[in-house]
């Protein structure tokens, strides 16, 4: 196929991702030459005031995805497996202590933590997750216990998170030996709001026909706002990810010379095949949105002077899209396909992320009865090669495709 046609055009900006990341993992891995404090950190916590206390995050889950991109994921779980842990476990959890434990993977071993920072906005399993790091490495764990939101966020709620929020700034202040300092933070949370502007920028361009920019550059893309959200660096990315979208829309380019297919993806993407989603531009389709990426715009923190900043915070992590329930979920999920002009919808089942997946029979229910809208289902996980049978999935896409040109045609 024509490079600049199908399967779909990628982004130039995407290129220097490469760049970006083995800037950070480096930084990551010389930490201790350079007398940084590291932390392990999930993705679900408050990482601004990490950056404030210049205490360098290293990111487990998004290492997860580098093992599945290098294909080296399956083999890291079997090692884990190997241990005693189960082959049901969440499959990021598995390459970490695969690679911890035998000193394996993608970095020739995991960079040795100062802290374990971890918050229960994601899913329960980062608790027993961290437990085990915490033991390996004999340092000190910080969990901050977000309750689930049910309907919506309740004062108490915010109060009792607020409350941990200031018991974890001592934990930081007293494992790394610094006073917290709130001019360095409205620095790093001013440009953590730009980033996740910038992000939300991005996202909302996609609502153009053709689409133009695909998900394996959004779910690529998506390292800054995860890993370098409250730095300069993602700020920079991303102001010039959105200029080039900007003009791509201005010129009429997309990711496919039409929009044959306008879909959704929900949940994390298949890191290892990314294969599968360039056979569904071959066939026309094309992600206009997804609900893992999406997800990243949410933060935003109240710089007026006259609310909230800690408030805005407890806010913007305690509304985490797997910390809310099905109804939000769904409302969620509805604004986007209306607004995007979603035709179709794909549902990961992630054999690895629990929280993410249950539930979704349901949505899957109100999307089609509700929105009219035709929903497959496809079973997988995100960087365990062993649960994708890509044959039998690519004749249900063929066969889900078929259908939305049908409905098309009428």
């Amino acid at each position: 196929m024509n490079a600049e046609k199908s399967p779909g055009r990628r982004l130039e900006c995407a290129r220097k991702l490469k760049n970006i990341g083995v800037e950070y993992y480096m930084e990551c891995v010389m930490a201790k030459q350079q007398g940084r404090p590291l932390a392990w950190i999930t993705s679900g916590f408050p990482v601004e005031l990490v950056y404030a206390m210049d205490v360098i995050p290293f990111y487990p889950e998004n290492y997860g995805t580098l093992c599945g991109s290098r294909k080296v994921s399956g083999e890291l779980c079997q090692m884990a497996e190997a241990r005693g842990y189960s082959q049901d476990l969440c499959s990021y959890a598995r390459c970490t202590l695969g690679s911890m434990y035998e000193n394996a993977g993608p970095l020739n071993g995991l960079p040795a933590p100062d802290m374990i920072l971890t918050a229960r906005n994601i899913c329960h399993t980062v608790i027993k997750w961290w437990e085990a790091v915490a033991r390996y490495y004999n340092c000190p764990l910080f969990v901050l216990d977000t309750p689930f939101v049910q309907g919506g966020l309740t004062g108490h709620q915010v109060r009792y998170v607020r409350e941990q929020i200031m018991e974890m700034i001592g934990f930081l202040e007293r494992h790394t030996g610094r006073e917290f300092n709130m001019d360095r933070f409205m620095e790093v949370i001013g440009r953590s709001n730009q980033g996740t502007a910038l992000w939300r920028e991005i996202q909302l361009l996609r609502k153009a026909s053709p689409c133009p920019v695909s998900a394996l550059d959004m779910f690529t893309c998506m390292f800054p706002i995860v890993t370098l959200r409250g730095t300069a660096a993602c700020v920079d990315f991303y102001r010039e990810m959105r200029d080039e979208l900007a003009d791509r829309v201005a010129r009429g380019v997309g990711v496919l010379e039409e929009d044959r297919y306008r879909l959704m993806w929900d949940n994390i993407a298949i890191w290892y095949n990314f294969q599968f989603y360039d056979y569904i531009h071959s066939r026309g389709g094309v992600f206009v949105g997804e609900t893992y990426t999406s997800a990243w715009g949410v933060y935003q923190f109240d710089q007026s002077g006259s609310g909230d900043l800690f408030d805005s915070l407890v806010r913007s992590y305690s509304m985490a899209l797997l910390n809310i329930d099905l109804d939000l979920r769904f409302g969620q999920m509805a604004d986007m396909i209306r607004e995007y002009g979603v035709e179709g919808l794909i549902l990961h089942s992630n054999r690895s992320c629990k929280t993410y997946s249950l539930g979704q029979l349901g949505l899957a229910r109100r999307v089609q009865n509700e929105l009219g809208v035709p929903v497959l289902i496809i079973e997988a996980d995100m960087t365990d090669p062993r649960a994708f049978a890509e044959g039998p999935t690519r004749t249900r896409v063929d066969a889900f495709l078929e259908l939305l040109s049908e409905r098309k045609a009428r």
